[in-house]
């Protein structure tokens, strides 16, 4: 009965293992921002039109955004086309679906929850000032 309680103990580890290689195999590429949801949160007022444009200058410059995963635990953020954020990114969670990015000084840890996730397509969900950020990406051919 000892064996039997081990072997399904074992099974389970292999089933999340498998799940979170599935993950990692599917988001090791980069990805180019195509969309953010939530840059202001709903029911903001814009206090000037400085405001108003410097939330159209953010949304412009997420649209260059990309970010590439290695198979190494590493990822590399860029704007166009110049790397300004390096380090090292896990999967946690019971379905290795939250993702932690620490950047290489330590100084910046981000958390996402990745809410869709293909071989073409990668939506993640954060925190961000006060607004639940929701970014889209495509993955770059």
């Amino acid at each position: 009965m000892k064996n039997f309680f081990s072997l399904i103990l074992i099974l389970c580890c292999l089933a999340l293992l498998s799940c979170q290689n599935k993950t990692v195999q599917l988001l090791n590429k980069k990805w180019d921002c195509v969309q953010v949801d939530n840059i202001v949160s709903p029911g903001t007022k814009f206090l000037s039109a400085q405001d108003s444009t410097n939330a159209i200058q953010l949304q412009t410059m997420l649209h260059t955004l990309s970010w590439t995963f290695k198979d190494n635990w590493q990822y590399a953020c860029s704007i166009g086309s110049r790397i300004t954020v390096q380090g090292s990114y896990q999967l946690t969670g019971d379905d290795g679906k939250t993702l932690i990015l620490t950047s290489q000084s330590g100084n910046n840890i981000n958390r996402y929850q990745i809410n869709r996730l293909t071989e073409n397509e990668l939506v993640l969900s954060g925190h961000a000032a006060n607004t639940n950020l929701v970014m889209h990406f495509r993955a770059n051919q």
